[in-house]
């Protein structure tokens, strides 16, 4: 049973497990919440964007190589609440680079896919459409959709065409 929490709780539960379970997965150590999202003023917003900070990174990155991926980013959502198109692009460039980026829903999942990855076996979780739970996809589906779709029309993904100008969106 899912509990109620807003994405900060969620995200604080997920770091709390994480302290806990560091003599079991050491790894957990370099886990860190990239802090881009927040109202700042337009200068503090131009500032921090010349100093790195991008829009749509994950909120959860654990910099370790596990099971043939380079990363893991958790995109964390609570509710009905879908990623957004900057989102969506960032998780593309991360699976698309040998990482693996997942929209996850709750901290019970967060911490489901963490120890799954952690341990090799994150191919066995039930993940679609780079949503977790599976039953979570269909908020993004539309958008997933329309993420892999070319100018052509053609499914980037199933396409060997590579000097295709008409992609959009896909890494």
């Amino acid at each position: 049973m899912e509990r109620k929490e807003t994405e900060a709780q969620a995200q604080a539960a997920v770091f709390d497990w994480a302290r806990w379970q560091q003599s079991k997965y050491p790894a957990l150590k370099s886990m860190y919440h990239a802090a881009n999202e927040g109202k700042r003023s337009r200068a503090a917003g131009a500032n921090l964007k010349r100093q790195g900070m991008k829009p749509g990174v994950s909120d959860i990155c654990l910099p370790y190589a596990a099971g043939g991926f380079n990363n893991l980013y958790i995109e964390l959502k609570v509710g009905f609440n879908k990623a957004s198109e900057e989102q969506l692009t960032f998780i593309d460039t991360i699976n698309g680079i040998g990482g693996r980026a997942v929209i996850v829903y709750g901290s019970d999942a967060a911490i489901e896919v963490i120890t799954a990855y952690l341990e090799g076996d994150i191919g066995s979780l039930d993940i679609k459409s780079d949503t977790y739970p599976a039953r979570k996809a269909k908020l993004t589906d539309k958008v997933n959709e329309k993420r892999f779709i070319g100018f052509c029309g053609t499914d980037c993904r199933a396409c060997d065409n590579m000097g295709c100008l008409g992609r959009k969106n896909v890494v």
